[in-house]
């Protein structure tokens, strides 16, 4: 198991703390001693079935009355069942999820009401329109009019955003809600950000991170500045849903589910593809190779320390692993193949992102880090606000190879390096709150109350300047 820093596992870490099969400290309370043992009960006492010697067999059950199911107490078990779906609920944090989920709508919600209220303002005081968008404005924009209309009629840089989600939202958009494509890709795109955070809550539970870290996760992944996105119509949820649901597949042996979600991840986003580098570091534990036994062991850690080392079992196991890693270049494959069929360039809308005005040519990341502080100075705030997350992402990074499985730290380093080697740091937030691994390192380094108090309250703030900024087009979301 990898530790955390210290050397030593802390609250919050995957085995930190006390929990489920741990001693008692020392100097805690003695077991329980049973006040009658086997060598007060008589001899002659009759053993029971399957029980221990000297005790009385235990008395037959009465029947049940008619109508009543096991586990329940009426027609229908009702009370088990609630109590079944209680447990569900808890295991998932479902509540917490949810009040969560609605808190970050909340915040949207406010930013959109100070939005009006700043351009009703400027209306009133200074005769002059403010420009403003909404839920449906910058990205959200392209992907309705490409699943209204399609690519042809969006226009060829239409083609930079890949088909997913269009394609998704033309599927439900049914006879009845033509016209409403906006609703059904708002609808979409939030739901699916509940399932993201779910599906969070399942790679925290997997990994082995304690209830209190992962209500936290919660919170943070929820009200994280960039989250403003997954109120909107972007493909950020539908993107995290797929990233999370791939690695978690990989990390427990599934190799069907992380298969299905990284096609799925790479018809979705560019970066999509870059899964293929955590996916291919999880299917190769356990394979009888020297090299991978003695790097990244046979089970992988944290979290799935204590699962026994899994080898491939067989020509199928094998096929699994593989078409989980392949996967992610099938689905954007499959994509690319399409352009190049249809417009002649199949590789269009990966170069199309190296615009000056989107992602940018490749250049020197110190460079590109400093013109954008220096932006401060020059009024353009916009730019300057990439700076101070770019350096926590740095940050994280280091706590994340001494902390978290190798394959998270990788792709993170991979979306890092991908968003920091372009001469536009624009969306970046974005792009880096899509490499979830970030969000279970801010969950597990804020342990304590004070600092954690702070953290989320400064979020949540901060989730509302940049929501605001956003829908006055003064920073690029």
């Amino acid at each position: 198991m990898t530790r955390p820093l210290g050397g030593t596992a802390g609250p919050g870490w995957p085995g930190g703390g006390a929990g489920p099969g741990r001693p008692p400290a020392a100097g805690g309370a003695p077991a329980a001693v049973p006040l009658v043992g086997p060598a007060d009960v008589p001899a002659d006492t009759p053993r029971a079935a399957g029980g221990a010697p000297g005790r009385p067999p235990r008395p037959p059950r009465p029947p049940r009355p008619a109508g009543r199911r096991r586990g329940g107490t009426g027609r229908h078990g009702s009370a088990g069942a609630g109590r079944r779906a209680g447990a569900r609920a808890r295991r998932w944090y479902l509540r917490e999820v949810l009040v969560a989920w609605v808190a970050a709508r909340v915040v949207v919600a406010a930013a959109l009401a100070l939005t009006r209220f700043l351009a009703d303002s400027v209306r009133e005081d200074n005769a002059v329109t403010l420009d403003t968008t909404d839920l449906l404005g910058w990205d959200a924009g392209w992907y309705l009019t490409i699943a209204d209309h399609g690519y042809d009629a969006a226009g060829d840089e239409s083609r930079r955003f890949f088909p997913l989600l269009p394609m998704l939202v033309r599927l439900l958009s049914l006879p009845g809600l033509a016209g409403h494509s906006g609703a059904v890709l708002l609808t979409l795109v939030n739901v699916l950000a509940l399932a993201f955070a779910l599906v969070l809550v399942g790679v925290a539970r997997a990994e082995g991170f304690d209830e209190d870290t992962i209500r936290r996760l919660i919170w943070i992944s929820a009200l994280a500045p960039p989250a403003f996105v997954l109120v909107m119509g972007y493909a950020e949820a539908l993107a995290g849903l797929l990233a999370a649901a791939a690695l978690l597949g990989a990390r427990t042996r599934r190799w069907e589910i992380a298969a299905a979600a990284g096609l799925l991840g790479g018809l979705c986003r560019p970066l999509g593809l870059l899964l293929v580098v955590p996916v291919a570091i999880e299917a190769a534990r356990g394979l009888p190779l020297p090299v991978i036994r003695q790097r990244l062991g046979a089970a992988g850690a944290p979290g799935l320390g204590a699962r026994p080392p899994v080898g491939p079992g067989g020509a199928r196991d094998l096929l699994g692993r593989l078409g989980a890693v392949l996967a992610p270049v099938l689905g954007a494959g499959s994509y690319l193949a399409w352009s190049a069929s249809a417009h002649g360039d199949g590789l269009a809308p990966l170069t199309m992102q190296r615009d000056a005005a989107r992602h940018g040519s490749t250049a020197n990341p110190l460079s590109t880090v400093l013109d954008a502080a220096r932006g401060a100075v020059h009024g353009e705030v916009g730019t300057a606000l990439h700076v101070p997350w770019l350096l926590l992402a740095a940050v994280a990074l280091v706590v994340m190879f001494r902390t978290l499985p190798v394959s998270y730290a990788l792709w993170s380093t991979l979306v890092f390096a991908a968003v920091l080697t372009g001469s536009n740091l624009d969306s970046s937030e974005r792009y880096l709150y899509g490499a979830f691994p970030f969000l279970l390192v801010a969950a597990a380094v804020t342990a304590r109350r004070e600092l954690w108090t702070f953290v989320i309250t400064v979020s949540a703030a901060a989730m509302t300047v940049y929501a605001t900024l956003a829908f006055t087009l003064a920073y690029v979301p």
